[in-house]
Parts: C-alpha cells; sequence; structure tokens
C-alpha cells in the first residue's frame, strides 16, 4: 500500500505556522483514508472467522461423517449393542455393527485365503543371468500374466523385482526378493481361488523344473516349447460350530468378511472361540462425543449471527495502535470484532437448514425422542442437541437396526435420509469443497477459492481505493506545501524590504 511520504519544504517565516496549517488542511482527507481502511478490516474479520467456521464445519465431517473415518457416524458399527471376545486373538476377531445378535462360536481354521503365489530360489551372489541361463537368441526371460519379462547379464535379484513391479503393475501382480530365503516371490494381491498367475518360462526347461518342484505345480509344453502353468490362490475355510453342536463350514475368498452384521478378521489357522454379550458403552461413548462438538459448531455460528455490535469499537487506525500496548490491542480488536456477521444470511441458513432437517418435523421429532436425541431446550441453543445416554442405550438393546436407519440410514431420496446422512449433505454444501457457500463468500485456504471469492474481492477492490485517497491526499498536500511555500517566500521579502525601509528611515 502506497504511503503519505511527499517532498515537503518545511521553513517557517514566523509570520504562521505553515505545518499546522497544512495538517488542519488535511484532517478530512486522512479521516476518508482511515474509514476505508477500517472498512476493510472489518471485511478481513468476516473472511478470517468465515474460514475458521469453514475449518471447523470441515473437522466435524472427517471425524465423524467421512466414510474412512474411525469415529464415523452413519456406519452400522457405529450403533453395535454387542461386544464381542475371542480366546486368541491371533486367530480370529470379530465386531459386531447395528442388527448384530448374540454369538457363541467356535472357529476352526484349516486354511487362510492366499493369493496366487510362485517362489523362485536365487543366489544374489552369483549373477542373475547364470540362474536364468540364455536361450538360443542369447537372452532368458519369463513371461508372467501375459507380460514378457527379459533376463540380461547385467540383472540383479534388485533389478528383476523391478522390472517385474513396473511390467505387471497394470496386472495387480507385486514381487519382492527374501534375503532370509533367498527367493524371489512373485504374487497377487488379490486372496481367494479366483486369483491366478499365469507363468511361463522361456527357454530353460531346468528352471521350470526346480519352480514346479519348489512349489508344487506342473507345467505343461506350449505349441513353442514352453514351460506354462497357471497357479491359483486359496480360500479361507473354517468349521464354525455353534453353543448346540451345529457346525457350518464357511469357504471365503477373503480373510476379512461380514455374516449378520458382524465383520470377521482370521489372522491365522487354529481354533478359537467367540463369545458376545450385551454392551452399549462404545456407541454411547462415540455418540456423546459427536454431540459436544457438534453442539460447539453450532453455538459459535448461532453466536455470530445473533451478538448485537457493541458502539464505539470501530477497527483502531494506525496511529491510535502507536499508543497502546499490544494486550490494549488485541482486547480492543476482540471486542471490534463482536457482531460483525450478525444476522449473516449464509450462516443463519446454515443453522436453519439443520434444524429444519433435524426437527423440522413433528413425527421426526417423536421418534429422535425415544432415541435419545432432541433439540435443545434452551432459545439460545438454536440448532444444538439435546443427549439422552441412557435413552439412546436402551434403543440400542431394543432395536439397534432400527436405530441405525432412523440415525444414519443412506436413502437416494433425501426425505428417507437417516438424520446425520441429512446432516452430511448439509455440510458438505456449506464448507465441503472449493465450491461450497461457505467457500464461495470467503474462501478456503490452500484452494483455489482462497482469492475467487466475495471477500476477497471486496478486499482488493478496497486496496485499489484506498491507494486512490492516498495518492489524492498526497497530490493535495504537495500543493499545499508548494502554495505555502510560495506564500511564505512571498513574506519572507515582503519583510526584508520592510527592514530596510525602517533603517533607512532611521538614518
Amino acid at each position: 500500500m502506497s504511503s503519505i511520504s511527499p517532498i515537503r519544504v518545511t521553513g517557517l517565516s514566523g509570520n504562521f505556522d505553515m505545518e499546522g496549517i497544512i495538517e488542519a488542511s488535511m484532517i478530512r482527507d486522512k479521516e476518508k483514508v482511515n474509514k476505508a481502511k477500517q472498512a476493510q478490516q472489518i471485511v478481513k474479520w468476516k473472511q478470517e472467522i468465515y474460514r475458521d467456521v469453514i475449518k471447523e464445519s470441515k473437522n466435524l465431517y472427517d471425524k465423524y461423517l467421512a466414510p474412512d473415518s474411525p469415529n464415523n457416524i452413519t456406519n452400522k458399527k457405529a450403533y453395535s449393542a454387542t461386544k464381542i471376545t475371542s480366546s486368541d486373538e491371533s486367530i480370529v476377531v470379530a465386531k459386531g455393527s447395528a442388527g448384530a445378535e448374540k454369538i457363541n462360536y467356535q472357529f476352526a481354521v484349516s486354511q487362510m485365503a492366499e493369493p496366487a503365489k510362485v517362489t523362485i530360489k536365487l543366489n544374489s551372489s552369483d549373477p542373475i543371468v547364470q540362474q536364468f541361463p540364455p536361450n538360443a537368441s542369447g537372452a532368458s526371460s519369463l513371461n508372467i500374466g501375459g507380460v514378457n519379462i527379459p533376463i540380461s547379464g547385467q540383472d540383479t535379484t534388485s533389478t528383476i523385482v523391478s522390472k517385474i513391479n513396473s511390467l505387471c503393475a497394470d496386472n495387480d501382480i507385486k514381487a519382492s526378493y527374501s534375503e532370509m530365503t533367498g527367493e524371489l516371490i512373485i504374487s497377487r494381491k488379490k486372496t481367494g481361488s479366483s486369483s491366478d498367475i499365469d507363468l511361463k518360462v522361456i527357454g530353460n526347461n531346468n528352471l521350470a523344473q526346480q519352480i514346479a518342484n519348489d512349489n508344487g505345480i506342473t507345467f505343461a509344453t506350449d505349441a513353442s516349447g514352453n514351460q506354462v502353468a497357471t497357479v491359483y490362490g486359496k480360500n479361507l475355510e473354517a468349521d464354525v460350530t455353534d453353543e448346540h453342536g451345529r457346525v457350518t463350514h464357511i469357504n471365503k475368498e477373503e480373510n476379512s468378511f461380514n455374516i449378520d452384521n458382524i465383520e470377521y478378521n482370521v489372522n491365522s489357522k487354529g481354533t478359537a472361540k467367540l463369545t458376545s454379550v450385551t454392551d452399549t458403552e462404545e456407541a454411547v461413548k462415540k455418540m456423546k462425543a459427536f454431540v459436544d462438538d457438534y453442539n460447539k459448531l453450532m453455538d459459535k455460528v448461532y453466536g455470530l449471527v445473533t451478538t448485537k455490535k457493541p458502539k464505539g469499537y470501530p477497527p483502531l487506525t494506525d496511529e491510535q495502535k502507536e499508543e497502546m500496548t499490544t494486550e490494549e490491542i488485541e482486547k480492543w480488536e476482540k471486542k471490534a470484532k463482536e457482531g460483525i456477521l450478525r444476522n449473516d444470511d449464509e450462516l443463519r441458513a446454515f443453522i436453519e437448514d439443520i434444524q429444519s432437517a433435524f426437527f423440522g418435523d413433528g413425527k421426526n421429532i417423536v421418534t429422535l425422542r425415544k432415541l435419545g436425541i432432541n433439540e435443545s431446550e434452551n432459545y439460545n441453543k438454536k440448532g444444538q442437541i439435546s443427549f439422552n445416554a441412557d435413552a439412546f442405550s436402551k434403543a440400542l438393546i431394543d432395536d439397534s437396526d432400527k436405530v441405525y436407519k432412523t440415525l444414519a440410514g443412506y436413502s437416494s431420496n433425501y426425505d428417507d435420509k437417516g438424520m446425520f446422512e441429512k446432516l452430511k449433505d448439509i455440510v458438505y454444501e456449506y464448507s465441503g469443497s472449493s465450491t461450497s457457500k461457505f467457500t464461495k463468500k470467503a474462501g478456503m485456504e490452500n484452494s483455489s477459492s482462497a482469492s475467487q471469492n466475495v471477500y476477497s474481492k471486496q478486499i482488493a477492490e478496497q486496496e485499489r481505493n484506498i491507494s486512490r485517497l492516498i495518492e489524492k491526499m498526497n497530490d493535495k498536500e504537495k500543493r499545499l506545501y508548494a502554495k505555502y511555500s510560495a506564500l511564505e517566500s512571498l513574506l519572507n521579502q515582503y519583510s526584508s524590504q520592510m527592514n530596510y525601509f525602517s533603517q533607512a528611515q532611521g538614518n
């Protein structure tokens, strides 16, 4: 920003105070500049407060509404009324979600789900080309999943691994080398019997035989004389015995799976017992944490739109700040920021949209109250939630699936969505992206909206206006100094002439 620094002629004739006269003449101009700066400061504060609201809204979204968050309250796991314990967690663990019934199972795991895998014995101290002898054309190669992996005299175990991972990246195939076992390991990422690797050994029957012996597979000879085989993954195999002695065989392509609203994670072969008890402590704790954080955000936003602006606290001018301590400035500015967003349209709409989604329907209010969730009776806590932990716990025990569907059930129809699915949509609409309502007004830091928003454009225009006012003021001040310097020069000449005549008459 421009500063006031015109070239001045400051001599005094003794006949008048030129500095004082010019300073008095510039008072209104300085007031215009200060008022423009104060107006800009208010917009900057508004943007600062708005961005703070955006940040807190996004934090609430990321913590409780994002699908990958461990605290997600739109996930069925958040509404579990059962706690499942394992006699040996190294073998199997389980976690219930909404709708899960009590269990008493004996798990006997005979086979883990595994990906298709091939191991090739290599000696890292010997040249790779000796372990993959050249064929008649002077080169040897492997073909993995239809991708040719050429072998050259310059290759090492490290470069072979890099070649496979690079060339087979799109085929869900990865390679690694174990210094401990001396094995090149080639495998799919996906587990189960549908996981397979087509392997072709070109120009090296001895190597094919070695691979066949080490992996328990059989190679066939194709029309070109190459050795070909297909290696398959394995499914999880387990027998589950219930409390009545009934046995159910489980065959799954993955080691993690969901049955009857319970997620099982199998970690190794062996036998372990899974038992459950009614327990809502974790679900209640998670819901209470959400309500506390949600209410803090609502309290902040409602305070912004209802707080009245105190009189006599405009933004400080630079001259005023020079006469104050840092602590005094901070206290003043805290007071000056109060009420600057009173009745702001977007902030008020944010609260009203959420309140309407939660408590706008009388029938919905009755249903939520039975689940321990109600709108605050305090008029000054608009949009906030009153949470009854005991009622919530009882509702989970009675019918956890119903609680989940009421609070977090998903539907393509907005009216049929659960309470928190609606909240998720609203928070995202107002602050979830660079094109949301709040970010269009104030911008989101480190995004394309940081400078392309209503407040930033206002600030830029105000900056141009301030520069114009300062330039105009400086020009005026220069003219006044030139004018009064010329006047002072004439007065000095007149004074000299008068002194001359006085001296002449005296003589």
